[in-house]
Parts: C-alpha cells; sequence; structure tokens
C-alpha cells in the first residue's frame, strides 16, 4: 500500500508538470512554425534530427546506469549504488568523445550530401547540425543525474525541470519575434543553451542531496563489464529505435521534401504531448517495477507489469481517441493552416504511440531480470523490418502514411515477440499476458473507438462543442476502462480511493 502511495503521489507531481507542458507545447509550437515559416520547420527538424539521432547513446546509458540504481537500492547497497554513479560517469565521459570524434564528420556529409535542403539554407542547416551535437554531448555527459533522480522516485525536481523548461520555451518564442536575423540558428542557440540548464538543475540537487553522486576516481572493473553489457544492448535497441524514427524522417525528406518533413514535425509534436499522458504514470512506477524483482516479490512485480501495461493505454487512449476523431478541425483550430498530410499523419503517429505504450513496461521487466541480450537481439530485429519495408513501399509509389502503418503493423509484432521472448527468462508466460492486458485493452479500444467516431458526426466544428465532444469522450474511455478494462480488485481499490476523496472533501 505505501508503494502504491508513492506511486500516486509522484504521478500527481509528474502529471501537474505534463499538463503545463502540453499547453505550452501547443501554444509555442503554432508560433515557431509561424516565425520561421514550413520550409525552416522541417528543416530544424530533419537536421535537428539527424545530430539528436546519437541520443540513442544517451538513452542506452541513461536506462543502463538506472536499471542498476534501482537494483542495488532494492537490495539496500548504498555502496553498490555509489560504484554504479561513479564507473557510469566514467563510460559516459569516454562515449561522449567517441562520439564527437565519429558523429561530428559522418552527420556533417549526411546533411550536406544526402539530405534534400534548399541551397540558400544550407549554411543555416550545418550551423543547427553543430549546435544539436553540442547539446546532444552535454545532455549524455549529464543524463547519469536524470538516472539518480527517477530511482530515487524524486519525481518533486524531475517535475519542476519540466515546468522551467516549458517556461522558458516561451521566452524563446518571444525572442524569436523581436529578431529579423537568421531565426531558424537562433531557434537551434536558444533551446541549446535552456536544454543546458535544465540538465544541470538535476545536477545540482543530486550532488547535494544524494550521497551516491559523490564523484571518486574509482574503477571496478566487473561492475563496468557488467554496465557495458548492458548499455551495448541497450545501444543496439536504441538504435534500432532511431533508425526507424529519424529514419523514417528522412526517407520522407528524400521522397518527398521539406514541407512534408513539417508535416511530420507537427504530427511528432503532437504524439509528445499525447505520450506525456502514459510515460509520466510509467516513470512514477518503473522503479518499483525494478525494486521488486531485485526483492524477489515476483507477486507484485507481475502485478505491476500488467497493470502498467493496461493502466498506460487507457490514459494514452483517452486522450488520443477525441483527436483522432476530430484532427482535421483541432488543427485548423491550433495551426490555422497546417502542412498537407499533418492530418493523416497525427492521426497514425497516435495509434502507433498507443500499440508502443503496451511495450514499456514488458521492456523494463526484462532490464529487472538481466535477461536482456536475447531479448533485444531478437525483439529489435523484429522491429527493424519497418524501415527496409517502408523504403519498399514508397518506392512503389504509396503515399508518406504508409510509413506510420507499416510502423504500427510492426510494433505489434514487435510486442508479440518480446513477450515470448521474455517468458522463457522469467514467469511471464504469453497467454497470461494475452488475457490480462491485450484481451482488455482491445476491449476496452475497439468499443470506445467504434462509439467515439460515430458520436463524432453530430458534433459541429466549434470550439464550445468540441470542449464538450472531449469531455464526453473522456468520460465514455473512463467508463468502458473502468467496467470491461480493470479487474475487481482494482475496481474497488479505485471506488476505495474515490471514497475517501470525499470524505475528506466533506469534513
Amino acid at each position: 500500500m505505501s508503494n502504491s502511495t508513492r506511486i500516486a503521489k509522484n504521478t500527481l507531481f509528474l502529471y501537474v508538470r505534463m499538463f503545463f507542458i502540453m499547453l505550452v507545447t501547443l501554444f509555442t509550437s503554432r508560433v515557431i512554425l509561424e516565425v520561421l515559416g514550413v520550409n525552416d520547420f522541417g528543416i530544424y527538424n530533419v537536421v535537428g534530427g539527424v545530430s539528436s539521432s546519437f541520443v540513442f547513446f544517451s538513452s542506452a546509458l541513461s536506462n543502463s546506469t538506472q536499471r542498476f540504481l534501482n537494483f542495488k537500492m532494492g537490495e539496500n547497497d548504498m555502496a553498490g549504488a555509489k560504484a554504479v554513479f561513479n564507473n557510469s560517469v566514467l563510460i559516459y565521459s569516454a562515449i561522449s568523445a567517441i562520439v564527437l570524434l565519429i558523429g561530428i564528420p559522418v552527420g556533417y556529409w549526411f546533411v550536406t550530401h544526402k539530405l534534400v535542403i534548399p541551397e540558400e539554407r544550407m549554411d543555416a542547416a550545418i550551423g543547427v547540425f553543430f549546435v544539436t551535437v553540442f547539446m546532444f554531448v552535454a545532455t549524455m555527459m549529464l543524463s547519469v543525474y536524470d538516472s539518480v533522480l527517477i530511482a530515487r522516485e524524486n519525481m518533486k525536481c524531475y517535475a519542476f525541470v519540466g515546468v522551467f523548461d516549458a517556461v522558458s520555451k516561451l521566452a524563446i518564442v518571444y525572442a524569436l519575434m523581436l529578431t529579423e536575423g537568421d531565426r531558424l540558428l537562433l531557434y537551434a542557440v536558444l533551446l541549446c543553451i535552456v536544454h543546458l540548464i535544465s540538465k544541470m538543475i538535476p545536477a545540482i540537487v543530486c550532488m547535494r542531496k544524494y550521497e551516491e553522486c559523490k564523484f571518486a576516481l574509482h574503477y571496478d572493473k566487473t561492475l563496468v563489464r557488467q554496465l557495458f553489457s548492458f548499455i551495448g544492448w541497450n545501444g543496439f535497441g536504441c538504435a534500432v529505435w532511431m533508425i526507424n524514427g529519424q529514419g523514417i524522417n528522412i526517407l520522407i525528406n528524400t521522397f518527398f521534401g521539406t514541407v512534408v518533413n513539417a508535416a511530420n514535425g507537427i504530427a511528432t509534436q503532437v504524439t509528445q504531448a499525447v505520450n506525456n499522458f502514459s510515460v509520466n504514470f510509467f516513470t512514477a512506477v518503473r522503479p518499483q517495477i525494478v525494486k521488486s524483482f531485485a526483492a524477489k516479490d515476483y507477486e507484485y512485480f507481475n502485478k505491476l507489469v500488467y497493470a502498467s501495461c493496461r493502466f498506460s493505454f487507457y490514459m494514452t487512449w483517452m486522450v488520443c481517441l477525441p483527436i483522432m476523431a476530430k484532427s482535421d478541425y483541432i488543427l485548423q483550430l491550433w495551426l490555422g493552416n497546417p502542412p498537407e498530410y499533418a492530418n493523416k499523419f497525427v492521426i497514425w503517429t497516435l495509434l502507433f504511440s498507443a500499440i508502443n505504450v503496451l511495450t514499456n513496461p514488458v521492456w523494463c521487466a526484462a532490464q529487472a531480470s538481466g535477461k536482456i541480450a536475447k531479448f533485444i537481439m531478437i525483439g529489435s530485429s523484429v522491429f527493424l523490418m519497418a524501415f527496409p519495408i517502408s523504403w519498399v513501399m514508397l518506392s512503389f509509389g504509396h503515399e508518406p502514411t504508409i510509413v506510420f502503418q507499416v510502423m504500427c503493423v510492426m510494433r505489434l509484432a514487435y510486442l508479440v515477440t518480446i513477450t515470448k521472448v521474455l517468458g522463457g527468462y522469467i514467469d511471464f508466460p504469453l497467454k497470461r499476458f494475452l488475457k490480462n492486458v491485450t484481451l482488455p485493452v482491445l476491449k476496452v479500444g475497439a468499443s470506445s473507438a467504434l462509439v467515439v467516431f460515430y458520436l463524432a458526426g453530430f458534433f459541429s466544428d466549434n470550439i464550445h462543442m468540441l470542449f464538450l465532444f472531449v469531455l464526453i469522450t473522456v468520460l465514455i474511455t473512463g467508463v468502458f476502462s473502468y467496467m470491461i478494462g480493470m479487474n475487481s480488485k482494482e475496481r474497488q481499490m479505485l471506488k476505495d480511493k474515490a471514497m475517501g476523496i470525499l470524505r475528506k472533501v466533506r469534513r
């Protein structure tokens, strides 16, 4: 019960952060598109994406460090947690140097020789590339402190940093509106500065507050080997994600140019805002999954994995469904004149997001078990097929939306594959996953979608009717989630929580 209370409290902090960030993101995206123009917005989306593609190194490192920190804390081994932190810093430093040596010449060649960019904007694109490479390296060096914050379940600081980042982006928008120079390059530089400050805040908090963050030059050969094993396999998995993410963006650029990249950038903004609903909940749950496995509390471990899969989907679907049903009007209301294909991109990327949230807890369960080599090798190989299949489809003349349809199908295949592989290592059979997760999710998703898309035709396109439609959709999805998406114990716990809140209100 104390763990559940902590999860609920941390989730509340993260949701306050998320709502504020989402509102700011929706406002700034429209202004940035107007200020930069469609072409420059598309250039930043594809060039900045090439530079930030190296972020899979950072993600692999952060995931590995957080897993080992959670495991040591689950065993109450603070000396081991200190060793994990110190050796992670050494590894981060070495890899940052390698990325600079290899990434800069390769990325520069790719931007100048392979991307479709108007000649008069090439200098600005190159400047954006170098700024984002610097931002990535600095981010990777400091991301170890993000791992500590999450492992320590300090979501209050995590939420504060997100709010600071959002407010700073409002300031960036204002600065761009006042300037007359090259706004694309200025936008990249200002974003870099804000991002670095946002990473420095957790570093300062962790160094002052947590004992494991006192750096000492201590090399542990065995621990480094274990970390590198996780980093290597995590890196492979993240590289596949990068190929299917930024690779798809490059395919769109190659076949259709920067204007369609701008449409993809809009869809990405929407999906990132929506993903926060499930990611925030999962961020609060993730440390408990690893710690419960380390403490050998396997019953609670399985319960958390199944529940976090389902509730992550319900939270995501509750937001995705009204946007998908009214995407055309929402984009017009938001952007005025959205780029071509933005509407279709938004619908398919939201569907992909709803599918993808089911994979996060399963991935976390694999990390907790430590058995990730076969898991990543087989699962990532299946998902990697999305890129060549998309390439072939575009070569045969299909519309750009085909790449997102392929991504959805391959992500479903990936989910089935990794669940089957994980069941070979721990007590996590595919049949039980299908019964406890897949079946309830399909019931909730299909039934709510049928009702909502039927009702959408009865609501005219104006702001008041849109708010009413969203409210009704959230209510419908919530009712279906409660009635057919939860088991009896979860429904009872939700009733008890609601009654407790009502009693407090009455007092």
